[in-house]
């Protein structure tokens, strides 16, 4: 009966092991990013839902604030598939593009409609 424990000093088992656990880190990282955009497209169309129910002076700005965050949450969900598709260092590369898009957006975001992102 074969077990998959790892053996200290066993080359074959010990590089198994570890060739996991990159490319699990890389599926929850892409879980994650995943996460995000989604968040901020449902935030996004919630206070976008919620600017063409009230009337205000300010409201043609507010909703091209709106409009411009959601062209930029797509350009990263864009990106991000671009990034599943590249092979290693350009993957990798595309991954922290689109999570330094990914903060760029919740700062602006949180100042702009006073919201607290975690």
């Amino acid at each position: 009966m074969a077990t998959n424990h790892t053996v200290p000093g066993n080359p074959q088992t010990e590089l198994r092991v570890q060739s996991n656990s990159p490319q699990r880190d890389e599926y929850s990282s892409e879980n994650e990013l995943e996460n995000r955009i989604k968040n901020l497209n449902k935030l996004v169309d919630s206070t976008h839902a919620a600017l063409e129910q009230v009337s205000f002076s300010g409201k043609f700005r507010a909703l091209g604030l709106v409009t411009d965050l959601r062209v930029k949450i797509k350009a990263s969900d864009n990106l991000l598939r671009v990034a599943k598709l590249l092979s290693e260092p350009a993957r990798a590369s595309m991954f922290s593009k689109v999570r330094d898009s990914l903060n760029d957006l919740e700062e602006v975001i949180a100042s702009h409609l006073g919201v607290r992102m975690n």
